[in-house]
């Protein structure tokens, strides 16, 4: 006789199975229908959605199950996750990673609409600073956003989860005026719970469909909720376009791609300025389509890290030359390298992104192009230079942190 529990247990993986099956089946017949009868490839590259939740119109795309999702985990138990001869210990780690203040005054400035001593007009000057991960604080003239917000010393709570190795040069509440928030999706290391209240609705949050609902239970309501390819005037010289990514979403195991993901593109009197992906995997046309129908692009915030192993990564994260490969689809004149040096999440060395990057931009000989963004510094970028002027480059000195 088989107990009761395991005849439970049974069941529960035969209907998950069953259904995991059915959703695969499924995504390949709707992607095979776009494929022989989308001819607009804006249209082929939609939202999907099947089985009451979102997925993935890409054929490079392999979902995952809770089976490798769990067995990834494990392994993430016995592996040597920092290898190379790099040290284990988060102290250590942390020693790594340059961290330095941002320039505080030159962003203030900016959100007051003062002119300041770059040499760019204002409402030409772009403004970066990463603060870990993907979040990053970007001025654009007086405009004030927050990509992807991450400012705690943990991920999923204080005690349980990975524990961040790299701090945050800076508080939100230490931040100039935040305008919007653009939120790419909702994993806990693009979207942190605990900055939610602390934002709260001084700030327009743009994200991704089905967030607008997580969000109201939060007591926010000030949320632009948007698909894929709508724009939002943001004034007369500033719109966001929520794009495509190759990525999934959740929080918890029972809310899988329940919301949308996207990446951010962001408009300046109509041209291309920057570009955030969030998380995506490298699909060989999409990045290509957005170049067409919008131009080149400023400057591209990339992921670069998470890639490893790669049979369970690739679909969902990008190495440094799949960032690069995503630089030239876009054709676009800058790529700061971000999502590495923040957390171990993955099994590359902890500086591998960043030492793989800077190979590649050195061989490359565009060491100004391409780089990796030090935490904390502020860089300037003048939005309405050609491309053979268009610079990113320091304001000026900044203190290094310990």
């Amino acid at each position: 006789m088989i107990p009761l529990k395991a005849k439970i247990g049974l069941a529960i993986v035969a209907t998950y199975s069953t259904f995991t099956i059915y959703i695969s089946l499924r995504t390949k017949y709707e992607i095979y229908k776009r494929e022989i009868g989308i001819k607009d490839l804006q249209n082929k590259y939609s939202s999907l959605t099947v089985g009451g939740r979102f997925e993935n119109p890409f054929s490079e795309y392999r979902g995952q199950t809770l089976f490798e999702f769990a067995f990834c985990r494990i392994l993430e138990l016995f592996e040597g996750r920092t290898r190379g001869g790099l040290p284990n210990s988060e102290p250590e780690l942390r020693k790594l990673i340059p961290l330095v203040r941002p320039d505080m005054d030159l962003l203030r400035n900016n959100s007051n609409g003062h002119e300041n001593e770059s040499g760019i007009n204002l409402k030409d000057q772009l403004t970066f600073t990463w603060l870990g991960q993907s979040c990053s604080y970007v001025q654009m003239g007086k405009v004030g956003f927050l990509t992807d917000p991450l400012f705690e010393n943990f991920l999923v709570n204080k005690t349980l989860g990975p524990k961040r190795i790299t701090p945050s040069p800076v508080t939100f509440e230490e931040l100039p005026r935040t305008d919007y928030v653009l939120v790419s999706h909702n994993h806990p290391d693009h979207l942190e719970e605990s900055s939610i209240p602390k934002i709260g609705n001084n700030s327009t949050w743009i994200v991704p469909l089905g967030l607008r609902k997580y969000l109201a239970k939060k007591g926010i309501h000030r949320v632009v909720e948007m698909d894929w390819w709508e724009t939002y005037q943001v004034d007369n010289a500033l719109t966001v376009v929520c794009l495509p990514a190759m990525h999934w979403s959740g929080r918890k195991i029972l809310d899988t791609n329940h919301s949308l993901w996207c990446s951010f593109l962001v408009l300046h009197s109509n041209n291309p300025v920057f570009y955030h992906a969030g998380d995506t995997g490298y699909t060989s046309e999409l990045f290509k389509v957005i170049q067409a129908k919008y131009g080149p692009v400023k400057l591209c915030m990339l992921p670069i890290g998470q890639y490893c192993p790669t049979w369970h990564q690739k679909p969902r994260h990008i190495d440094p030359n799949e960032a690069y490969q995503i630089m030239q689809d876009l054709k676009a004149s800058k790529m700061f390298g971000v999502h590495w040096g923040t957390f171990v999440l993955s099994s590359e060395p902890f500086l591998e992104p960043k030492e793989k990057l800077h190979a590649l931009a050195q061989k490359l000989d565009r060491d100004n192009d391409i780089m990796t963004p030090v935490c904390g510094k502020t860089y300037i970028l003048d939005m309405s230079a050609s491309e053979n002027k268009n610079e990113a480059r320091d304001y000026q000195d900044s203190t290094i942190l310990g």
